[in-house]
């Protein structure tokens, strides 16, 4: 009896173990991944400084995203982590952790408008992502 009790308990606690390693290591399977910035486009058809401007193609800024972690890595711009927060169908891109007045200016070159940033997200196909904010929307191809 005490083996049957034994082997019972050992099968139960093997079981536990294989369905708690079942889970997936990153929630958003078509998000996590390095993303090319194609285009940025201003809502109101002017930039962040007030110039007119419909929209801006853009060179070589990439978009890295994992698990809760952003990284946007462009020229001129130090390479910094951001924290994400999803919710729904949007998602925010939180840069407030460094204290660098500097990059909030940075951050507007990668279409972001402030260090604390929040689009709604969507995906046209499995190649392509456009996050649409107040007063951007960025255009995304996978890289």
């Amino acid at each position: 009896m005490k083996r049957f009790l034994y082997i019972t308990a050992l099968s139960m606690l093997t079981l536990a173990v294989c369905s708690g390693c079942m889970e997936k290591a990153f929630p958003d399977d078509d998000l996590d991944f390095y993303w090319r910035l194609d285009r940025i486009e201003y809502r109101d058809g002017k930039d962040f400084q007030g110039q007119p401007c419909q929209s801006k193609d853009v060179d070589n800024i990439m978009f890295g995203f994992a698990r809760h972690i952003v990284l946007i890595e462009a020229p001129g711009l130090s390479q910094q982590h951001g924290i994400t927060t999803e919710t729904g169908d949007s998602i925010k891109l939180d840069y407030s952790i460094y204290n660098n007045p500097a990059l909030k200016d940075q951050l507007q070159d990668c279409g972001l408008d402030s260090v604390v940033s929040v689009f709604r997200i969507e995906y046209p196909d499995r190649q392509r992502m456009v996050l649409s904010g107040k007063k951007t929307v960025l255009r995304f191809r996978k890289w």
